[in-house]
């Protein structure tokens, strides 16, 4: 059974291989890299960190925050491959759902078979999930839905999505097939960052979900999305560690190039930067790892990470402006929007320590 070090070492050499060398053609072309999604789950890496009974590597979530980690250190989009299809949608269906469901969906997304997206954004309802419009209406075998859901990562490839929508007075969680009647997508093109991470719109028209298919109880489906946004959260400060550790290669080799008490003050910047996020996300980690409650850490750990990202692509895009620098300058500052913007992250940190509730 291969150990952390060896699977680093591997993870180092098909980030070197394969990723980095393949970064620039998929920004430019705007296409999710099916190849090297593909790649990944042939090796285990998708699920490496799933329960062995749905055929994942059973091993602790550090190894998955490992991958998301080094992946990002040459193209952030690659590391989404994970983010996207484990920590949102795996895990929500291994959380969240009943054994059938996790039988028939977990073990085919770990092995590439199927994709799945995870659907909550609307275009009328962002930071608070409790405005969104999306509506379900029961029937005698299932429910019927309506509406729109926007800035769906893997909306367009998805063979499954976890959909939110009102309930009566209350949102709740559905796993919908994105092969049902009603459903129609469209591509996002145009983006200013993660250019080649699959992104749409997706429209729902009286699209039929039966009975089974709902997840967790009537009304309890924002307390599915709040776990989801913490593994998001967590996943997503670990891909701006990468980032900054990336960005910190660059300006090491500037700073060594043309040796300046500004190149070398900007390195010290940047791993302060480093090693206080690598503090709150090995906490966040330590806590999940334990099944104790992260979303604290979490949401500084994303707050702290994509702000330093933004930071040091700033400043490298200062002394370089080649095809990286330009490229994780567009991708971190998306970064620090996905799963919440700093400004919500906040107010849940603000919540966590006071109690006050700054939206329902």
């Amino acid at each position: 059974m291969q150990n952390l070090d060896s699977f680093k070492k591997d993870l180092k050499k098909f980030t070197k291989e394969k990723i980095k060398t393949r970064a620039e053609k998929n920004n430019e072309s705007e296409k999710y890299d099916t190849k090297t999604a593909v790649e990944i789950c042939k090796k285990g890496w998708l699920g490496i960190s799933a329960p062995e009974k749905y055929e994942g590597g059973g091993k602790n979530p550090l190894w998955t925050y490992e991958i998301i980690r080094t992946f990002s250190q040459e193209d952030i989009t690659a590391a989404a491959i994970i983010t996207g299809q484990f920590t949102l949608v795996a895990e929500i269906l291994i959380n969240e759902c009943q054994e059938d469901i996790k039988n028939n969906y977990v073990p085919r997304i770990l092995n590439g078979e199927i994709n799945g997206c995870y659907a909550l954004t609307e275009p009328d309802a962002g930071s608070n999930p409790s405005e969104m419009k999306s509506r379900v209406k029961k029937t005698e075998k299932g429910w019927i839905l309506n509406g729109q859901k926007m800035w769906i990562t893997n909306g367009n490839i998805a063979d499954l999505a976890i959909v939110y929508a009102k309930e009566d007075d209350a949102v709740s969680c559905f796993l919908v097939d994105m092969k049902s009647k009603g459903i129609s997508k469209t591509k996002i093109h145009g983006k200013m960052g993660f250019k080649s991470s699959d992104t749409a719109e997706i429209s729902f028209e009286n699209v039929f979900i039966p009975d089974q298919n709902r997840i967790g109880k009537k009304g309890k489906g924002l307390s599915v999305a709040f776990k989801a946004l913490d593994n998001g959260r967590l996943g997503i400060s670990v891909m701006a560690l990468g980032a900054i550790e990336g960005i910190q290669k660059r300006l090491i080799e500037i700073a060594k190039n043309k040796p300046s008490q500004k190149n070398i003050e900007d390195v010290a910047k940047v791993e302060v930067i480093i090693e206080s996020c690598k503090s709150l996300i090995s906490k966040a980690i330590d806590l999940k790892s334990n099944k104790k409650n992260f979303t604290k850490y979490a949401s500084m750990a994303k707050l702290k990470s994509t702000e330093g990202a933004t930071k040091a692509a700033n400043m490298l895009t200062d002394k370089s402006r080649d095809k990286f620098a330009n490229r994780v300058w567009r991708d971190v500052r998306v970064m620090e929007l996905f799963e919440g913007t700093s400004e919500i992250q906040k107010l849940i940190i603000g919540n966590m320590i006071t109690g006050f509730k700054a939206f329902n």
